[in-house]
């Protein structure tokens, strides 16, 4: 079976991991300040904060940009559920606005009409890679007065019109979980040109603490550790070359698919360079579940999309039960049973994702779009 991902971890990375064991230093150090000072180098910001994860990247951002309990902050339905726990978990609601069709980001065009005095800030989410269109989403939130908060853990390298996502907005927030672009295993990290927001999601990530044993603020630990820095400095090397090679994999797909009429195949457009975390396919919602199960007897490992959007998912329908959930307390009447948003809906039912990863063999792809070409034979 081709997996759907692959983490890729060699003798460099085993290498780096020895040294900082041998070092004696393994929780928070130089590779961690290291690292930090590498990814902003790379992304093009004045400064990044490491972190324990994704998740922690996007919550110290919001709390670091100013969001508090009982605010609101608009952001996408069609993402991994982080977007969403990250804003609930400081309190704070979400407010989903649905996304457009050819690259299934957020759609600027809805995001005025989903403002209301409490909100406090946009979180763009880039799907897949591909980066949200960024210029009239910064134009709402000047004119309003708005943060930005790129959630950019699938957009490792992605670029919109020659800028580094993750760049772009008052802060990002970056994942490097195991299939990544690039990997520490678990860890996150917070970029920004902001040295108030840096400054904070470093404090909040170590429990507030402002000098040994004095905490100033009430924060997490949230920390990365020696080893993950380790791994994420040799893996950063190599996101470029990695990426490139994503590239060739997906002008293959499109190539040898595009004469697939069931098939909409995944867009690029001029704006943008697509990091391709993940290539998404889509077709009649009848048929997706089919496709996958046909490919897998292949040997082919696809993927359905996230399968419930965030505003239907199950926890979203008890957010108000005293019982379960501090948020009502927060927000007593909080309900989406009656938010329709009817392409993120629609998109569920119709996305699938086939393998792509920088270490895919030619006879592998070739694999794959025979596979994909099979099952409409």
């Amino acid at each position: 079976m081709i997996p759907i991902a692959r983490p890729v971890l060699g003798e460099e990375e085993i290498n780096a991991v020895r040294q900082v064991l041998q070092s004696g230093q393994i929780a928070q150090g130089p590779k961690v300040k290291e690292f930090e000072e590498k990814f902003a180098q790379y992304i093009g910001t004045k400064y990044a904060v490491a972190v324990s994860n994704g998740t922690a990247a996007l919550q110290l951002a919001l709390i670091a940009l100013g969001v508090r309990p009982g605010d609101e902050v608009i952001t996408s339905p069609l993402s991994f559920f982080a977007s969403a726990s990250s804003i609930l978990l400081i309190g704070a609601k979400p407010v989903f606005v649905d996304v457009e069709e050819r690259t299934y980001n957020m759609d600027p065009t809805k995001i005025r009409d989903a403002i209301t005095p409490k909100t406090k800030a946009i979180m763009v989410v880039h799907l897949h890679g591909h980066p949200a269109d960024m210029d009239p989403i910064l134009e709402i939130a000047r004119e309003e007065n708005l943060p930005v908060l790129e959630d950019a853990a699938q957009a490792h390298g992605a670029k919109y019109k020659g800028k580094m996502a993750g760049s772009l907005g008052d802060a990002a927030a970056f994942s490097f979980y195991a299939t990544k672009n690039m990997t520490t295993g678990e860890g996150g990290m917070v970029t920004t040109n902001s040295e108030e927001i840096a400054e904070m999601v470093s404090l909040l990530r170590h429990h507030g603490q402002t000098s040994r044993y004095v905490h100033k603020y009430l924060g997490y630990n949230m920390r990365m550790t020696e080893f993950q820095a380790a791994i994420g400095l040799v893996q950063l090397k190599k996101l470029d070359s990695n990426n490139m090679r994503r590239r060739e994999i997906a002008k293959r797909y499109s190539g040898e698919l595009s004469d697939l009429k069931e098939l909409i195949l995944p867009i690029e457009e001029p704006w943008a360079k697509h990091s391709w975390h993940l290539y998404a396919i889509r077709t009649e919602k009848d048929r997706r579940d089919s496709i996958i199960s046909k490919l897998r007897e292949l040997g082919v490992d696809a993927r359905p999309t996230y399968p419930i959007p965030l505003h239907k998912q199950p926890i979203m329908e008890r957010l108000n039960d005293g019982n379960r959930n501090f948020l009502a307390r927060i927000f007593p009447s909080i309900s989406y049973a009656n938010v329709s948003l009817p392409i993120a809906e629609k998109l569920t039912n119709e996305l699938f994702y086939i393998p792509i990863y920088h270490n895919l063999t030619e006879k592998e792809v070739s694999k794959v779009i025979d596979s994909v070409r099979k099952v409409f034979s």
